[in-house]
């Protein structure tokens, strides 16, 4: 219930805040939302698909299909993208992605091997015709001495090339932040 609070806490931050709020669907431009509570980190990404794909439509050929199966995938190994203190000893537990034009079983795709538990939704059958089409991609880190956690940096841009910036609104023991990350400053501090 706490970390409902506190990430919607951040997407209202978003939505007031005219630095950060450009409007919901911008290619090359991402949210994310980041909330440090106690032992856990959740982070919450809203990204238009053509950030991470070449399409923003329901998947039609076998191509199609294998570039979702593999966004998944590195989505699934969040704690390769979004990279915490050592020190803190954290472990990602959760992943959720949902998306109105990918269907739930290619977000499964490629996580035999990732123990966090998944969770998917399947919107297909609501937007599979839309222009533009978006990501919203949650994951839940548990970390063991959050005393250390003090930032992380967010290797996401290497695995979207498209994804230029990212707009981040951070809730944590030091207060309310906003940042702006790129490929070349992709490191938060709280």
């Amino acid at each position: 219930m706490k970390n409902t609070i506190l990430l919607a806490a951040c997407a209202a931050l978003l939505a007031t805040s005219p630095a950060l709020a450009h409007g919901p669907h911008e290619h090359g431009a991402a949210r994310l939302n980041v909330a440090v509570d106690g032992t856990t980190v959740s982070i919450d990404l809203e990204s238009p698909l053509a950030n991470a794909l070449p399409f923003e439509h329901t998947p039609s050929t076998p191509a199609q299909r294998e570039a979702v199966q593999n966004m998944a995938a590195t989505l699934h190994r969040a704690d390769k993208i979004f990279i915490l203190s050592v020190a803190a000893q954290c472990r990602l537990k959760k992943v959720t992605l949902q998306s109105a034009a990918l269907p739930a079983d290619l977000l499964s795709v490629g996580t035999s091997q990732q123990p966090a538990k998944l969770e998917y939704a399947d919107h297909a059958g609501h937007a599979a015709e839309d222009a533009h089409a978006d990501l919203d991609a949650s994951f839940i880190f548990e970390c063991a001495k959050p005393d250390a956690l003090n930032g992380m940096d967010v290797a996401l841009f290497s695995s979207w090339p498209a994804l230029h910036e990212l707009r981040v609104q951070i809730l944590s023991p030091t207060g309310q932040h906003a940042a702006e990350l790129n490929a070349k400053a992709h490191t938060l501090k709280w």
